[in-house]
C-alpha cells in the first residue's frame, strides 16, 4: 500500500516532519559518512564571520552549495571538504569589539589591553554561530560541522606561517615605505581587493587654485584638486611634457594651462603665448600656496609626468608626495623628504596650521573658504567621481605613507592570468572580464595591518635590519626557547629570537596579516598542510559564493595557490548575485530592508526557499518576492504532490504493486517515458556543467507536462473497472515517472522529496539512492517532437475559443487543420478530447472554409498608381479573387483596370466563412479554423459536462477521496431536466454516482450555468 497524504499540509509542517525522521534515524551522518562510489570529489566552503547574523544571501548561497553536493553524493562522488569554515579574524571582528566596549581609537584599544581585547574578539566571533548552524539545518545544507576549518586555530595559523615563509624564501614578501589606502577610523591599510569593493559615487567640490609664477606680474599657474586637505603639504606642479600649453590673459592675471582646456576655463580669453610643450615649463618656480609648512629645497618647482591628462581639470597637477601613489614617484624622482601634516588618525598634527587637530575630512570646506579668503581660489565646482571607503566602517579612506609588507603580486601577474584560464566560470563572461580584468592590473599586495586581531606575521627582525622568518610551531619553539599554545598578540610579541647573521636580538614585526590571507590560505590550511596532512587538495573541484567574491576570496585564493604551487585553487566556479529586496533595492541594515535566513526560512519553507533561488539564472539578481516563491513552489512541488496523492489513492483502491515499468504500444506512454528519460539526461547534463537552476527548469517542465498532459489523458486508464494491460501499464508508468522526478529533484528540495519517496517506496532516503541514468532506448525525440506540435495545437484552440467566448466544456463540431505536413491519426485521436471537438481533419488549401479578399498593398503601390488607385480598388472588387490569385501563380502578375499587378503589390485577406473562426499556430505554421455551430445536441452535451464540473467541485467540498461513491439529487427547470435526462449515464460514469434524481434538491447548492438556474445536491454513500 502508498502512504495516503494530506495535500493541504504546508511545506513547513512536511519539512519539519522529515528532519525529526533525519534526526532519529542519523540519514543526514550516513550521508556524510559514507559515499555511494569513489570518484573522488574536492569542496571547499567559503567561510562566513559568525559575528553577524545569517542573512537571505547566505541562505542562498548555502542551498546552492548543497545542492551541488547532494548531487555529486548521488552520482557515486567520495566528497573531501564536505565540512563549514569560519573566517574569525579581522576589522569586522575588531569594530564589533570596538562597538562593544565603546572605544574610538586604537590608543584606547591599547590602554584597555591587547590581551584582553583579544579574548573578547576570539568569544564574540562565535556569537552566530549557532544561528548559523540552525540555519543550515532548517533549510537542509547538509555539512560535517564536527570537521569545521577554523582560521584562528593554531594549526590553521601555522599553515598559514608555512606559507607566508616560504614566500619570503622565494623572494615574494617584501616591504617597503609606499603610499597606500589607509582607513584612518580603522587606522590600517587596505590591499587593492579590499580597496575594489569600498566604492561610492559621491559629489564633491573641486578647487582650481592660482600658483603664482616666482618673480612675475600677475601671473599664475591654474592647478586644480579634488583634495583640498592635501594643499597645504604641496611640494611640486606636474605638467606633461607632451602636451600643448598656454599662457592666457583673463581679468587682469594670466594664466598657465593645458591649450585644451582654454577655451573651457576662460571665456573671451586673449593668449598671451603661443602654444608650448609642457617640457618648456618644467624648471619654473612658483611661490607657495600656503604659507604655513616650510617646504625643503627642490619643492615648489614644475616637474613633468606622463600620468597628466587633459580629461578634467587644467592639464596641471597639485603634487603632494605624501598622499598619492604618482605624487610619492614624482617625490622619490625628485629626491625629496616629503612633508606630511596628517596623523595616522587622520587629523592635522602640524600645529602651525589653522586646522590642526581637525580630521581632512573636516577641514576641507574650511580650507576652500581660506582659499576664497586670501585670493587664492580661481572658482569650485560640484563633481560626480567615485570615491573609495572603508569597506568595513564606511568611513572614506585616504592615501597615506606606511611602511608595510607586501606580497609581490605584480611581477607574477603573467602566471595568474595562466592559471585563470584553466577554470571553468559561471558565467564565463567573469573569467575574462570582470576577474580576469582585475588579475591583468593586479597590484602588489598589501599585506601587513597595524591592528591586534589576526594571523600574526611571522617575521623578525634584528637592530641591524636582518629579517627572518618563522615557518612552524616547532621552529619557533626551538628559536626562542619558549612553546606558545596562543600564536595571537600579544604572546607571540613577547618573543625574542638571537639573529641568524649577526647573533644581536630580534623582535617580531609588530603587525598582523591581511585577513583575506587567512580564507584565502583555506585550500591548504583547512587540511592543516604540511604537517597534518602531504596532500593540498589543489585545485578543488567546485566553490561557489556572491558575485563580490570576484574581488574577495576568489582572488586571495587564487593568487595564493598560484604563488604557492603554481596551480589555480579551483576548477569551477558559481558566482550569484545579489538577491534584492520586494522593491529592487539593495538589502542592508543601515537600510533597514535586510531580510534574516530564519526569517525567510519561516515565512517561506525551505523548499519553497530553495526552488526561489533556482527560479532564474543565479548570476542575475532577484527581488524577493513572497508571493512569486508560493507560485513557484504551488507549481512544481503541490503539484507532484497531488500527481503523487491521485496516484496512490487509486492505486491502492486497486491494489496495485510495483514489480517492474510495464509500457504499452500507446503513444501516449511512449512520449511520457521519452520525456521523462530526456529530462533525466539533460538534468545530469545541466548539473554535471554546475548549471543546477537549468536543471530545475527542465523538472518543471515535466511536472508540468506529466500533471497537465499525461495524466489528464490517462484518467480514463485509472478509472477502467477492471486491471486492464493499459491501466497497469499507466500505474507502472505513473509509479516510475514519481519515483525518478523525486530523485532528480531531491538535491534541490530535499525535504518534499523525501517525504514523497518514502510515501511512494517506503525506502530509506531518497538522499542514499543514486541519481537517475537514462535510459536511451526510451527517448524518441521525433515522438516529443510530435508531441510539442500536439501541445500546440491544443492551446492554439484554447485561445480560440476564449477569444470566441466559448467553454472548453463545450463540445464542437469540428477543427479544420491546413499545413505543410500532417499530424498522424493516433495523436489526432489524443488532441480530440482535450480540444472537445467532435472531428479534427486537415484539409486542402483549396477546401478551407474562408473567402479570399484581395487588397491593394499600398507600401508597393502608391508610387506607381499614384491617382489611379480608386480604379484599380473598384475593379477588384468586382473581379473573381481565385481569377487574379491564379494569374499571379501562372505568370507573376495579373492585369486590373489595365495595370498589372506583380505578387508582392497585393495583399490576400482570407475571411473565415460563417460559423468558422480562424487563428495560426505559429510552432506549426498550421492554419486552424473552429467550428463554432451549436446546435441542440451540442448544447445538451455541454450543459451534461457542466453539471460534471458543479459535481466535482461538490466532491472536493465535501472532502471525498476518489474511490467515495455518491448520490445526486438536481433540480431545474423542466425543459434542462429533460436535457439532462439523455446523460445521466455519462454524468454518472464521470461523478462516480450509484444515482442521479432529477427533481426535489433539498438543501442543495444553487448553480448559474450560463444563465440556466440549477440546484444540486450530493450525499456520500456507504461504502
Amino acid at each position: 500500500m502508498f502512504n495516503l497524504i494530506d495535500t493541504n499540509r504546508s511545506f513547513k509542517e512536511i519539512a519539519d516532519e522529515v528532519r525529526s525522521y533525519w534526526k532519529e534515524y542519523g540519514i543526514q551522518h550516513k550521508s556524510l559518512k559514507t559515499s555511494l562510489g569513489n570518484k573522488p570529489f574536492r569542496f571547499l566552503e567559503g567561510p562566513p564571520t559568525a559575528n553577524g547574523r545569517p542573512h537571505l544571501g547566505h541562505a542562498m548561497t548555502r542551498a546552492i552549495k548543497d545542492i551541488i553536493l547532494r548531487y555529486k553524493y548521488m552520482t557515486g562522488h567520495e566528497i573531501f571538504g564536505r565540512s563549514g569554515g569560519w573566517d574569525c579574524h579581522g576589522l569586522p571582528v575588531e569594530i564589533e569589539a570596538e562597538k562593544h566596549f565603546g572605544f574610538n581609537s586604537k590608543k584606547e584599544i591599547e590602554e584597555y589591553g591587547i590581551e584582553a581585547f583579544n579574548a573578547y574578539c576570539s568569544k564574540s566571533v562565535f556569537t552566530y554561530i549557532d544561528e548559523f548552524k540552525e540555519v543550515d539545518s532548517q533549510i537542509g545544507f547538509w555539512i560535517d560541522h564536527d570537521r569545521d576549518y577554523i582560521t584562528l586555530k593554531r594549526d590553521y595559523m601555522e599553515s598559514e606561517w608555512w606559507a607566508l615563509k616560504t614566500m619570503f624564501e622565494k623572494g615574494l614578501l617584501f616591504k617597503d615605505y609606499k603610499i597606500l589606502p589607509y582607513c584612518p577610523r580603522c587606522g590600517t591599510s587596505l590591499s587593492s581587493h579590499e580597496v575594489s569593493q569600498g566604492y561610492e559615487e559621491v559629489s564633491d567640490i573641486s578647487v582650481y587654485v592660482r600658483f603664482k609664477v616666482t618673480g612675475e606680474k600677475d601671473t599664475y599657474i591654474l592647478a586644480w584638486t579634488t583634495t583640498p586637505w592635501t594643499l597645504p603639504s604641496n611640494q611640486f606642479l606636474v605638467v606633461n611634457p607632451k602636451i600643448d600649453y598656454s599662457l592666457v590673459s583673463y581679468k587682469g592675471s594670466n594664466y598657465y594651462v593645458a591649450s585644451a582646456t582654454a577655451g573651457r576655463l576662460f571665456p573671451g580669453a586673449t593668449l598671451v603665448k603661443e602654444k608650448i610643450r609642457g617640457k618648456e615649463l618644467v624648471g619654473i618656480k612658483y611661490d607657495q600656496l600656503l604659507k604655513f609648512i616650510k617646504p625643503f629645497d627642490g619643492n615648489l618647482q614644475v616637474v613633468g609626468a606622463d600620468y597628466v591628462t587633459v580629461e578634467e581639470g587644467t592639464g596641471i597637477v597639485h603634487t603632494s608626495p605624501a598622499f598619492g601613489a604618482d605624487d610619492f614617484e614624482t617625490g622619490k624622482r625628485m629626491k625629496t623628504r616629503i612633508i606630511n601634516p596628517v596623523s595616522s588618525e587622520g587629523k592635522y598634527n602640524d600645529p602651525s596650521l589653522p586646522w590642526y587637530g581637525m580630521s581632512v575630512m573636516e577641514a576641507n570646506p574650511k580650507i576652500i573658504e581660506y582659499l576664497k579668503k586670501e585670493g587664492l581660489l580661481f572658482k569650485t565646482e560640484k563633481i560626480k567621481h567615485t570615491y573609495p571607503f572603508c569597506y568595513r566602517c564606511h568611513s572614506p579612506l585616504i592615501y597615506y605613507p606606511l611602511d608595510a609588507w607586501f606580497i609581490r603580486v605584480s611581477e607574477n601577474r603573467e602566471k595568474i592570468v595562466d592559471t585563470n584560464s584553466r577554470i571553468n566560470w559561471y558565467p564565463n563572461h567573469l573569467k575574462n572580464g570582470r576577474f580576469g580584468n582585475f588579475l591583468s592590473e593586479a597590484k602588489d599586495w598589501s599585506l601587513s595591518r597595524n591592528r591586534y586581531w589576526g594571523t600574526p606575521l611571522p617575521i623578525w627582525k634584528c637592530k641591524n635590519g636582518h629579517y627572518e622568518a618563522i615557518g612552524n610551531l616547532k621552529e619557533l619553539a626551538e628559536r626562542s626557547g619558549r612553546e606558545l599554545d596562543d600564536l595571537h598578540r600579544p604572546f607571540v610579541d613577547q618573543l625574542k629570537l638571537k639573529c641568524l647573521q649577526c647573533g644581536s636580538e630580534s623582535a617580531r614585526e609588530p603587525y598582523v596579516i591581511d585577513t583575506w590571507f587567512d580564507s584565502g590560505s583555506a585550500t591548504y590550511a583547512s587540511i592543516g598542510y604540511p604537517r597534518y596532512s602531504g596532500e593540498t587538495h589543489i585545485p578543488v573541484d567546485f566553490i561557489t559564493e556572491a558575485i563580490d567574491q570576484t574581488r574577495g576570496w576568489y582572488y586571495t585564493l587564487h593568487v595564493i595557490s598560484t604563488l604557492l604551487f603554481n596551480s589555480n585553487a579551483y576548477n569551477n566556479v558559481l558566482t550569484i548575485e545579489f538577491v534584492l529586496d520586494s522593491n529592487g533595492r539593495k538589502m542592508s541594515k543601515s537600510e533597514g530592508n535586510s531580510i534574516l535566513a530564519m526569517e525567510a526560512l519561516q515565512q517561506n519553507g525551505p523548499d519553497p526557499l530553495r526552488l526561489f533561488f533556482m527560479f532564474g539564472v543565479p548570476w542575475k539578481t532577484r527581488n524577493y518576492d513572497i508571493r512569486l516563491i508560493s507560485e513557484i513552489s504551488r507549481k512544481t512541488l503541490s503539484t507532484l504532490l497531488n500527481v503523487y496523492s491521485f496516484f496512490a489513492s487509486n492505486a491502492n483502491l486497486d491494489r496495485f504493486e510495483f514489480k517492474q515499468l510495464k509500457v504499452s504500444e500507446d503513444p501516449l506512454d511512449q512520449w511520457i517515458l521519452s520525456r521523462l528519460n530526456s529530462t533525466i539526461r539533460s538534468c545530469n547534463d545541466y548539473m554535471e556543467a554546475y548549471l543546477p537552476h537549468e536543471a530545475f527548469r527542465s523538472i518543471m517542465e515535466l511536472i508540468e507536462q506529466v500533471s497537465n498532459t499525461y495524466l489528464r489523458l490517462s484518467r480514463r486508464k485509472f478509472w477502467a473497472e477492471e486491471m486492464t494491460e493499459q491501466k497497469e501499464s499507466a500505474y507502472s508508468i505513473l509509479y516510475s515517472i514519481l519515483e525518478k522526478i523525486s530523485l532528480l529533484l531531491a538535491p534541490i528540495a530535499p525535504f518534499t522529496t523525501e517525504y514523497l519517496y518514502r510515501s511512494l517506496t517506503h525506502e530509506e532516503s531518497v538522499h542514499l539512492k543514486m541519481y537517475p541514468a537514462p535510459t536511451e532506448e526510451s527517448i524518441q525525440p521525433e515522438l516529443e517532437k510530435k508531441f510539442s506540435d500536439v501541445l500546440s495545437v491544443i492551446e492554439t484552440v484554447r485561445r480560440m475559443r476564449q477569444k470566441a467566448g466559448i467553454k472548453g466544456r463545450q463540445p464542437l463540431t469540428e477543427l479544420l487543420l491546413n499545413g505543410s505536413f500532417r499530424i498522424e491519426e493516433p495523436l489526432i485521436e489524443i488532441i480530440k478530447p482535450e480540444i472537445n471537438c467532435k472531428t479534427v481533419r486537415f484539409v486542402e488549401e483549396k477546401d478551407m472554409p474562408v473567402t479570399s479578399k484581395i487588397k491593394l498593398n499600398y507600401a508597393t503601390v502608391a508610387s506607381i498608381l499614384k491617382g489611379n488607385i480608386k480604379k484599380v480598388e473598384e475593379e477588384l472588387s468586382r473581379t473573381d479573387p481565385a481569377k487574379i490569385l491564379e494569374a499571379v501563380r501562372k505568370s507573376g502578375n495579373a492585369t486590373v483596370a489595365g495595370f498589372s499587378l506583380a505578387a508582392d503589390q497585393i495583399l490576400v485577406e482570407a475571411i473565415p466563412q460563417p460559423g468558422f473562426i480562424y487563428d495560426k499556430d505559429e510552432k506549426t505554421g498550421f492554419s486552424l479554423f473552429l467550428n463554432t455551430t451549436i446546435d441542440a445536441d451540442l448544447a445538451r452535451e455541454g450543459l451534461s459536462r457542466e453539471l460534471i464540473r458543479r459535481i466535482q467541485v461538490m466532491r472536493k467540498e465535501l472532502s471525498l477521496e476518489y474511490d467515495d461513491r455518491i448520490s445526486v439529487f438536481i433540480d431545474a427547470e423542466p425543459a434542462t431536466s429533460e436535457d439532462i435526462r439523455g446523460s445521466l449515464e455519462t454524468i454518472s460514469s464521470e461523478t462516480l454516482a450509484d444515482e442521479i434524481q432529477l427533481g426535489s434538491a433539498g438543501e442543495g447548492q444553487l448553480w448559474d450555468i450560463d444563465g440556466t438556474k440549477v440546484k444540486i445536491l450530493v450525499r456520500k454513500n456507504g461504502k
